[in-house]
């Protein structure tokens, strides 16, 4: 075989390996529909479920983070949270939706995260909270598996920001400066 079929094989089997990552800046974010499971509700001591799906929200940024229900993925995407929870910056500009993939759970925990998402719910009630039985969103979303990506949408549901994997400082600083500065109706930057 020639250098330079090897070299395009290569770069072929390279190419199939890596995961493309459909969302950019500026592009419409994939309208994601869950219907089994879903939002999760909690009324007095009860829990309870309905479709969702990922609409524009009005006037205020929409943070969704998308994540395998693996405590290494809540990991990934934590520092953001708590950096953004100590950051002052106004609850009224911007909205947190986590989704969390119950298809990308380990064997045997569904249970545990179903209570640990109530826990959560309980906790920070005004935060959206979704258990996505089947993984669509990450298909349709094409992410990684076993991960945690923050997506940043403006009111018409266009992508602010994008990460996907463990965020870094700079990572989170881009982050809140996306939340603090840019105006939801405004598109990416």
């Amino acid at each position: 075989m020639t250098e330079s079929v090897r070299g395009l094989l290569l770069g072929l089997c390279l190419l199939a390996a890596a995961p493309l990552h459909a969302l950019q800046a500026g592009d419409p974010l994939p309208l994601l529909q869950v219907e089994k499971l879903g939002e999760i509700l909690v009324q007095d001591d009860k829990m309870g479920f309905r479709p969702w799906q990922s609409a524009p929200l009005g006037d205020r940024i929409h943070i969704v983070q998308y994540m395998a229900a693996r405590m290494s993925a809540r990991r990934q995407s934590k520092p953001f949270t708590d950096s953004l929870e100590k950051s002052g910056i106004p609850y009224s500009r911007y909205h947190i939706t986590t989704v969390v993939n119950l298809d990308d759970a380990m064997f045997g925990t569904r249970g545990m995260v179903l209570s640990e998402l109530e826990k959560n719910k309980r906790k920070y009630s005004l935060s959206t909270i979704v258990a996505d039985e089947t993984g669509r969103g990450r298909a349709l979303w094409n992410l990684e598996e076993a991960s945690s990506a923050v997506i940043m949408l403006d009111t018409a549901s266009r992508v602010l920001y994008f990460h996907q994997g463990p965020m870094q400082a700079a990572d989170i600083e881009e982050a809140l400066r996306v939340v603090r500065n840019v105006e939801p109706g405004a598109g990416a930057h």
